[in-house]
């Protein structure tokens, strides 16, 4: 493992020159009258996907009131032209009081059979459930639980992540769960790598250890070597480590000085994993690449107000060549999204006022076309004028992929 972290550079916030002419546009809010309203749409969209069939998919947050209860959510579709429809939404089972198939979705994706896979964060049949793993088809129907979590199971605790791998299978990890009970990560296990199978076959790929190993993993991404990238979230001390598919786990990367990562890395045309970390007393994220070996490079150190609960979007190296993420903070106040050449220098950066919508935490996607789509989780303006409960956006004025 090599921990060298050598300082390139060191950014302010400057906007580099650039020929494209970029919009930010609204595409469709959510409506929930007010914050203790039943919303049938669900509100506070954040994870969304571009299908084969060229629609999108997404998740939202919670469809009843916060003050009765923490859940409910729904799986919606998206036309490219901005019309939803909601697929499926999580319900209160009256007769025990839980949302049974899962609260608060948090991640899907496609499948290779074609039916949409996600996890629900909490949720499941019992008090000691924490969260789902499920799937449906594209039309709604066919609604299935495959996999149950609760604060004490060895498979994995409050799921977090989920993406559809060249093999054909399922990868993800869920923040808590594993090894129970260990010292740290409050008892609760610290974190697992899992596999799924079309068939619905589960199987643990690796338990985090809380010590040597970091803990509480953020996503996974699949490079050209056929395995599995990740980093872990833990504040005392975050790593990048590897996983294949057959579960061999190695950590490549310490970051110094107790940075941790905030979202799974990315590999980019040039081969290297790129991604962004953070010192949580520190004022600044720092732009990181490494090698599928471990080496590590500090790029740049880039200015960006971050709220606790929030981070920066897994970056998208999208057809300009640039690496884009959204930021929930920074801007005017509301979040931007903004990018960022492969040495760091800031390319575009576009403010969200409220109106256009806030703190935009989802992930990007890229059209062919080459508009770029992402959630915010607040605001937005609906057709009568009035906020909404966060929206999808696009960007428009990219190169076509």
């Amino acid at each position: 493992m090599k921990n060298a972290f050598r300082l390139l550079l060191v950014l302010c916030l400057v906007t580099a020159a650039h020929a494209q002419t970029l919009t930010l546009t609204e595409l469709y809010g959510f409506s929930c009258p007010s914050e203790f309203a039943n919303c049938p749409q669900g509100k506070q969209p954040d994870a969304l996907i571009l299908a084969s069939d060229g629609n999108f998919y997404g998740a939202a947050q919670a469809t009843t009131p916060p003050v009765e209860a923490a859940g409910g959510g729904t799986i919606f579709k998206m036309t490219p032209s901005g019309q939803l429809t909601v697929l499926y939404t999580f319900t209160e089972n009256p007769s025990t009081g839980f949302y049974t198939n899962g609260e608060g979705p948090a991640s899907i994706a496609e499948g290779s059979d074609g039916l949409l896979y996600g996890v629900a964060s909490t949720g499941g049949p019992t008090a000691a459930s924490a969260g789902t793993l499920f799937r449906l088809h594209k039309d709604g129907t066919g609604f299935q639980v495959l996999q149950n979590y609760c604060t004490t199971c060895a498979n994995g605790g409050f799921p977090d992540f989920i993406m559809a791998a060249s093999d054909g299978n399922l990868y993800g990890t869920t923040s808590s769960g594993g090894i129970i009970p260990p010292a740290e990560c409050e008892g609760l296990g610290c974190g697992v790598v899992f596999r799924l199978t079309t068939a619905g076959v589960y199987t643990v790929l690796h338990r985090f250890n809380g010590t040597t190993e970091s803990s509480y993993p953020i996503g996974l991404t699949e490079a050209s070597d056929g395995n599995f990238y990740g980093t872990t979230a833990y504040e005392g001390g975050g790593t990048i480590f590897k996983v294949t598919s057959s579960g061999v786990y190695s950590t490549l990367v310490t970051f110094p000085g107790n940075a941790y990562g905030l979202a799974p890395p990315t590999q980019a045309s040039d081969g290297m994993l790129y991604g962004f970390s953070h010192v949580q007393s520190a004022a600044t994220v720092e732009l990181y690449n490494c090698t599928l070996s471990g080496s590590l490079l500090e790029v740049a150190q880039i200015t960006q107000p971050l709220f606790k609960q929030y981070g920066l979007g897994k970056v998208l190296q999208a057809s300009d060549g640039n690496l884009w993420t959204a930021a929930a903070a920074g801007g005017a106040g509301w979040g931007r999204i903004f990018s960022v050449t492969t040495k760091g220098a800031i390319v575009d950066s576009l403010n969200f006022s409220g109106t256009n919508g806030s703190f935009p935490t989802g992930p990007l996607v890229q059209a062919q076309n080459g508009t770029l789509y992402g959630t915010t989780i607040k605001l937005g303006t609906l057709p009568n004028g009035s906020y909404a409960s966060g929206e999808i956006y696009t960007i428009t004025g990219l190169p076509a992929r």
